[in-house]
């Protein structure tokens, strides 16, 4: 299952995006996003998020 964000969380950092592999996340008006269809489920993002506001859906 693709990554999901918690829109109360996130920061808008894009700490997520800067170390997504596979180019899934992107910032839009300050809150990540993520397109399942390109996620792997590689995790990379919910490890590095400092806020906590990624997780598996």
């Amino acid at each position: 299952m693709a990554a999901f964000v918690v829109k109360d969380l996130c920061a808008g950092c894009g700490a997520c995006a800067r170390v997504c592999p596979y180019q899934a996340i992107t910032g839009e008006a300050k809150l990540a996003r993520v397109n399942p269809q390109l996620c792997q489920d590689c995790e990379e993002c919910i490890f590095t998020c400092p806020n906590g506001a990624i997780t598996a859906a």
